[in-house]
């Protein structure tokens, strides 16, 4: 498991009207389908929202908590909305915070050593799960298995799962998240409630970062990665990275010194599929920044503001049309 808990209260925010009112539905009728399919782009946040819920089912003050503990009256509420939230103080949602719940199987696709590439999900890697396929809950109401793109598992893998998925024993919920529905199984996607989060905005990106980053947010930086992020806040992660931060340089660098700077790029890109990848998005949000000040002017909104003077002067002077600004982009 990559996320953690507690989450950003404005990612909550974010993303809440989407999941919000699906706890809702489930607290006011005491019921919950087995099966969820949590979709968004790359990095839109589906791993936290599901981790959210999945601390909403745990909680000790939720309406499926199976023990008898009462809130202490000398406790704060920490909860705005009672019932949907997790409280936060629980046994329950302090073992979330020290991820220790044992009555949650999370399976992301593998990676090579350098997490530099992801992998798929092998049908090898559900044989813990089939083992204990069945068995009761330990501590929490659920047992719940958490498959992150899901998309990525491989046939065999797929078909073991959905044979699961047939017939969930009582008290299991499955979980699944994909970046592409489309590549699941149709019979795994008629089983399952489909929640689909939108592509968060600068601004809510820009709040989440300033609540995770705390003492160490730089503003600057963060107002550049909210806006190339496209929607995405693990992108706007990568593009808070110092290493990220050198290869922007190095780009800009590349648009007034082609010569002098383009073995430096290559050899950056060339370090991995993530690199590679990154490099690729600041280059087309650097371009997305010069097609439209030729179409907007004075009033077009700026991703990499702090270099505003630089990219007009550095496009006046190459006498850059739009014609080679699309072809450019079309390339990439």
């Amino acid at each position: 498991m990559k996320v953690s808990l507690p989450l950003s209260s404005h990612f909550i925010q974010s993303h809440g009207k989407k999941f919000l009112p699906l706890i809702e539905r489930y607290a006011r009728e005491k019921a919950i389908h087995n099966t969820l399919l949590v979709t968004g782009l790359e990095g839109v946040g589906k791993k936290e929202a599901v981790l959210y819920f999945v601390q909403y089912l745990f909680c000790d003050l939720s309406v499926f908590a199976t023990n008898d503990d009462q809130p202490s009256m000398l406790t704060p509420e920490p909860s705005p909305t009672p019932g949907i939230t997790p409280c936060g103080e629980c046994k329950s949602c302090k073992r979330a915070l020290q991820n220790q719940w044992l009555d949650l199987f999370w399976f992301d696709p593998e990676t090579n050593e350098e997490e530099t590439r992801i992998g798929q999900h092998k049908i090898e890697t559900f044989r813990e799960l089939k083992s204990k396929f069945g068995l009761g809950p330990m501590e929490e109401p659920f047992k719940v298995v958490v498959i992150t793109d899901a998309d990525r598992m491989t046939p065999q893998a797929a078909n073991s799962i959905l044979k699961m998925l047939e017939e969930p024993p009582e008290n299991w919920i499955f979980i699944l998240t994909a970046g592409d529905a489309s590549r699941l199984l149709p019979t795994i996607l008629s089983r399952c409630i489909e929640l689909k989060l939108s592509p968060l905005t600068s601004e809510q990106i820009f709040n989440i970062l300033k609540d995770q980053k705390g003492i160490d947010f730089q503003s600057a930086k963060a107002e550049v990665a909210s806006k190339a992020a496209q929607g995405s806040i693990s992108r706007a992660h990568y593009f808070m990275d110092d290493e990220t931060w050198k290869t922007r340089e190095v780009i800009l660098g590349l648009l007034s010194s082609p010569t002098h700077e383009w073995m430096r790029l290559v050899e950056l890109l060339s370090q991995s599929q993530r690199e590679l990848i990154l490099g690729l998005d600041l280059l087309e949000s650097i371009f997305t920044d010069l097609l439209n000040a030729k179409i907007y002017g004075a009033s077009s909104t700026w991703i990499h503001h702090d270099q505003k003077e630089f990219l007009l002067q550095w496009m006046e002077a190459k006498k850059i049309t739009i014609h080679k600004i699309t072809y450019v982009m079309s390339e990439l």
